[in-house]
Order: C-alpha cells, then structure tokens, then sequence
C-alpha cells in the first residue's frame, strides 16, 4: 500500500500536507452540439459540425492551452475518431458531456518531457539491480500522453459502459498492469485544470490502481507548485473497500513569482510499489525515487528559455542558420497528386456540408464567455 511520506528533507523527518482544492475553468466552453433535425441527417450533421468546431478550435492553437466543449456521449461516440484525427490530445468525460481540446504550450511540453526524463533515469538505475526490485522496475515504461479509459464505476457514479478518457502529461505504467501506477498533470498559466478533480477521477475511477498521481501548477508571474494525491481504503464493509483518495501534498512551492527557485532542500518522494497496482510485487518495498524541487525550479527555467528561443515576445530569436538558401520541394508522384485531388474534393463537399448543417441549426455557436464547471 502507499505510503503516508511524500515531502521531505534528505536528512531530517517527513510531514504530510492536508487537502485543498485547485479549481480553475476551462478557458473556453462552447454550446452543445444540438440534435438536428432529421434521424437521417444526423450522423452528417454532426461529423460536419464537429469538424467546423475544430477547425476553429485548432485556429487558436498557441493562445488557449485548453478548450471545452459540450458534446452528448451519443454524439461522441459516432465522431470519436473525426476527434482522434483532428485533434492530439483532448478529455472526454460522458457524465459532464464535457470535451476537453488540449494544446500545450512549448514550455508545458519540455517542461513534461523532463520530469519523465528525470524519473526514467531513476528508473534505470534500480533496473540495474540483479534482484526482484530490478526485474519489476525493467517491466515500468512511460507512457507519455497516451489515452487512459477509467473504467471503474463505483456506487456513487453508477456503473456505466461509457468510461471517461484522460490524455496526462506523463504517466508510467508496468506491462502486466491494466493502469498506470504514476500518473502527471501540469498545469500551464492558470490554463483551467481543475487538477483536485483530475486526480479525484484517475484514482476512484481506476478503483484505486492508479496510485500517486502528481500534480504541478507552472506559472510565469506566480509561484509554482506542486500537489499529490493517493488512494486511502477507510473500511470494509461487505468484503468491500471503502475507497477515498487523500491529498498528500498541498500546493508546496518550488519557485517564487520572481522566478526564485524556493524550499531547495525538499523533494517529491515516489515509492517503487507506487508503479503498479498491488496485485504486483514491486519486490522492494522500500526503495524509492525522489524529484528534488531545485529540480523542478531547474527543468521549468529551461523550459521556458526553450519557448522563447522559438516564439519570442521580445529581443532576439534563438540561434538558427544564416545560410541563404532556394528551396526545392519533391517532387509529386501521380499518386500523391491523386490523392490531393481527391483531398481537395472531399475538403469542399465538407465545406457545403457544414454550411447545409449550420443553415438546418442555428445552435450552432460558439462562446467566447467563460463558464466555471
């Protein structure tokens, strides 16, 4: 089971943190898909009018990290893949019908790409073991941002066929295990992630499989933090857990809203058991890995001169050649000219078909206002 020591000092005793809450909204929600009017044009309707959406979406890629829009779970369903296509990451969460349109910024991304980084090397160094320890560790592999479907109903939520769909920033998970042990949020310039609930879902709705999931707020004239939360069992009843999840962390400070890395002698700490569900032995019970917070300080700097480099606000651009250059494309097969026809083709009959659709439904808006969830 998971421990209750999650923040320390290298050299001096552990505290636990009480809860709180990190709610923020999506930063855009936008109406509901409507149903149209005919059985017959439905499936059309909506393929078009989702695909008008994400267009417009994708056209404010670089400004807003995340994007809700309502959309039924029937309507999901049928355009789940147009989605999958159009955009690469989003959320869906059938209960609220609530799509999220992730976009990551730059600095999110690096700064994510990192911190797997950091742990994979932690990783590494216990797969170097000739023990049981080393064997279980060899078997963890990141799973960057692949989608996880929580499947896991519970008394409260009711049993339900549709499972909600979660895209983190990093997550690790062991071969044999249906979920990832250790999952990651961050969350960019207050960009709406309400990462208490996030956390809240990942781990009831995995019915507890998911057992550490951390959650880091950057910001660039706030202080920056970092949050974790874990399964707890209260009870059996029944032969039945009562199953909770408890803050560990509560939005401790790694840098200061002048950019000042902070509490350098504390470090985030991971059990090896914390990779997989309990039903692994992780062989070693006691080793651990660590995310010094000087760390995080250091990943998010570079991070953000990362993001600067490519799209400066002011000064200079980062380094790039200087040779002049005329450019020659490849040249195009007969196929690949087939096939940009044909593109061609079905992107204008999908033009008429989402003008017939929007003329058929004058629901179909979007909203610039927020909305708390």
């Amino acid at each position: 089971m998971a421990g209750n020591a999650v923040i320390s000092h290298p050299d001096s005793p552990q505290s636990d943190c009480d809860s709180t809450t990190n709610e923020t909204p999506p930063q855009h929600i936008h109406q509901p898909l409507t149903p149209p009017s005919s059985d017959e044009r439905r499936p059309r309707q909506d393929e078009a009018k989702v695909r008008q959406l994400l267009d417009a979406v994708n056209s404010q890629a670089g400004h807003q990290p995340l994007i809700g829009i309502k959309v039924a779970p029937t309507t999901y369903t049928r355009i789940s893949e147009i989605i999958d296509h159009k955009v690469r990451r989003h959320d869906y969460d059938p209960d609220r019908e609530l799509l999220i349109i992730r976009m990551p910024s730059p600095t999110h991304e690096v700064f994510s790409r990192s911190l797997a980084k950091h742990l994979q090397d932690h990783l590494d160094r216990i797969t170097s073991r000739e023990d049981e320890a080393g064997r279980f560790a060899s078997d963890i592999a990141s799973g960057g941002t692949a989608r996880i479907f929580l499947r896991e109903g519970t008394s409260e939520r009711g049993e339900s066929s549709r499972p909600l769909r979660r895209q983190p920033d990093e997550q690790f998970q062991h071969k044999d295990a249906t979920y990832p042990g250790v999952v990651i949020e961050v969350s960019y310039s207050q960009d709406g992630r309400d990462l208490r609930r996030l956390a809240q879902d990942y781990i009831l709705y995995s019915n507890g499989d998911i057992k550490l999931v951390i959650g880091i707020d950057i910001n660039e004239d706030k202080e920056c933090t970092v949050s974790s939360w874990r399964p707890q069992y209260t009870g059996v009843v029944n032969d039945v857990d009562d199953l909770q999840v408890v803050q560990e962390v509560e939005r401790r400070a790694f840098r200061s809203p002048d950019k000042e890395a902070v509490n350098l002698e504390d470090r985030l700490e991971i059990n090896l058991s914390d990779f997989a569900t309990d039903e692994i032995f992780c062989g070693d019970e006691s080793a651990k890995l660590y995310i010094p917070f000087s760390q995080l300080a250091h990943f998010l700097t570079r991070a953000e001169e990362v993001q600067e480099a490519r799209e400066p606000r002011q000064g200079q651009q980062g380094i790039k050649s200087s040779r002049q250059t005329r450019k020659r494309p490849l040249s195009s097969s007969s196929a690949e000219e087939l096939v940009s026809g044909d593109e061609a083709r079905f992107l204008d009959l999908e033009r008429r078909t989402a003008d017939r659709a929007e003329a058929n439904d004058g629901d179909f808006t979007m909203l610039g206002a927020k909305r708390r969830l």
